[in-house]
Parts: structure tokens; C-alpha cells; sequence
């Protein structure tokens, strides 16, 4: 499930109608996240840095040739 949206400039949006649940508190100081945008945005994280995933899909690319 996609919660991005692409901007004309190349970043990216997450509109906030299309989020199930999402909560905000006060913790250590600081403003945090928490809800399905934090949840997906960790698990992608987990995976690697974008660019380690390229390099990834690249060299699999290669292998298939």
C-alpha cells in the first residue's frame, strides 16, 4: 500500500486523508509519530537505504541477463 504521493520536484507528500490512524505525543522533548505512516515508513527502512536497494535491483538485473 502505498501512503506517498510524488511532488513535480521529485520529494514526496502523505496526504493525511488517506491515513487510518495517526497519533502525536510529546515524548523525551520531542514531537513523535506514531500510526500506520510511522509503522510503513520503518518497515521500509528496515530493508536498506535506497540507495543499497538500487544497487540491489541493479545487480539483480545483472543476474538474470
Amino acid at each position: 500500500m502505498r501512503l506517498t504521493r510524488k511532488n513535480p520536484n521529485g520529494s514526496y507528500r502523505i496526504p493525511m486523508s488517506t491515513q487510518k490512524t495517526l497519533r502525536l505525543e510529546w515524548q523525551q522533548e520531542e514531537l513523535t509519530v506514531f500510526g500506520e505512516v510511522a509503522n510503513l515508513l520503518g518497515a521500509y527502512e528496515d530493508l536498506g537505504t535506497p540507495e543499497e536497494l538500487r544497487e540491489l535491483i541493479s545487480m539483480h538485473k545483472g543476474i538474470k541477463k
